[in-house]
């Protein structure tokens, strides 16, 4: 079983769940206990010390007075790149001796992203889609429709087929089909393939619709809070070699920062002196022909949005071609966050808003490495969309 590592509970200032999650855990904050999983049984913490970079060390230990709590708790997540040890001080249920564990002798259980007790970790976005689909059939096949999504599946199957004025005869299963959706970037366009948003509806599909008519409508599958509209590659755009000159020269890279309204020499200091400087973020002015021409693409159209939501209720709605301009439109601020949020991470971030969605588009990483992988689209939608709320 895999166990804890400094590294996921402290110095991950552009992910700090898992920091968030242990010191909580440590100083018994909000809804969490001090206890931890270890190779030998039931560790209960009593505080953590903290060794830090410079060999200073600090003791975190739970305080009566709250508001202290919870400004250790943003002083640890905060000081979480330059942590190099971590002793905590506990004992195991049963005994009365207390005992000091490295963070790599606790178990990496499933609040930090491991595996349950219980056996496979369960993917409740893929549960949400068999339940779904199996639900669908049931309805079409005169089945008494009740239970999870079973006024969900009923309404999107009477509401897809009322679009194409064709009754509903088949459902095909097509979340496993995987179709890429590289990024294209040239001196002038910045896209998602294909550079048509319409084409988009069949290669976003979890599961096609199949009308008597022989035409399809196409269902997009999405589940809980964190929901991204394009997830591409950037590595031969935004070139590691180039990075680290600290000049992007190629025209696709400077088409994309240039979209974002991204400056290429704080773009390259971010990775470059990683670890060793904080960025403000900035307001921007971006390309409006370029970032709108990769929303419209980005975001797609001809589909079916479906969101289910850990209550038990979808979201549903139509993602209109006639719509895709307005979708893809940009409203007031756009501010990039260099280093994310904290300024200090291996990434940048870009937020922006419309009347329909409030986006967070970031530039990172995703394999552990230091130089940006991937770009990714992530969004909240909103009420305006045209949602119906199905429970």
């Amino acid at each position: 079983m895999a166990t804890l590592n400094i590294k996921e509970v402290s110095n991950r200032p552009d992910k700090p769940q898992s920091a968030a999650t242990f010191i909580k855990k440590i100083l018994q904050e909000e809804d969490f206990g001090g206890d931890f999983k270890a190779a030998d049984g039931l560790f209960e913490s009593h505080f953590v010390e903290v060794i830090y970079d410079d060999n200073t060390k600090k003791i975190y230990k739970r305080s009566s007075d709250k508001k202290k709590n919870q400004k250790l708790v943003r002083e640890y997540i905060k000081r979480g790149e330059f942590v190099k040890g971590l002793n905590i001080t506990g004992k195991f249920a049963g005994q009365q001796n207390n005992k000091v564990l490295k963070v790599s002798q606790l178990i990496k259980t499933e609040e930090f992203g491991g595996q349950p007790s219980s056996g496979k970790k369960i993917n409740l976005g893929i549960l949400f889609e068999k339940q779904l689909f199996k639900k669908m059939y049931d309805c079409l096949e005169g089945k008494k429709c009740i239970g999870p999504y079973a006024k969900a599946a009923n309404y999107i199957i009477k509401e897809s087929s009322k679009s194409k004025k064709s009754p509903a005869v088949k459902f095909e299963d097509t979340g496993k089909r995987n179709t890429p959706r590289p990024i294209i970037a040239s001196s002038n366009a910045v896209y998602i393939k294909p550079s048509i948003p319409d084409q988009h509806g069949a290669l976003l599909s979890d599961i096609d619709v199949v009308h008597k008519s022989g035409s399809r409508s196409y269902l997009s599958l999405k589940y809980g809070a964190t929901l991204t509209f394009m997830n591409a590659g950037v590595g031969r755009i935004l070139i590691e070699k180039e990075i680290k000159s600290g000049r992007i020269s190629n025209p696709a890279g400077k088409a994309l920062l240039k979209a974002l309204a991204i400056d290429e020499k704080t773009f390259c200091n971010v990775f470059n002196k990683y670890g060793k400087s904080k960025f403000p973020a900035a307001q921007a002015k971006p390309d409006m022909r370029l970032l709108k021409q990769l929303l419209s693409t980005g975001i797609g159209s001809d589909y079916w949005m479906v969101h289910g939501q850990p209550s038990g209720e979808v979201h549903f709605w139509y993602m209109d071609p006639r719509r895709n301009r307005e979708f893809s439109n940009v409203t007031g601020n756009v501010t990039v966050y260099y280093g994310g949020k904290s300024g200090n991470g291996k990434r940048i971030d870009v937020e922006f808003k419309n009347n329909y969605f409030d986006f967070k588009l970031n530039i990172r990483n995703k394999q552990r490495g230091l130089y940006p992988s991937h770009i990714m689209l992530d969004y909240i939608s909103k009420d305006a969309v045209g949602k119906t709320k199905i429970r």
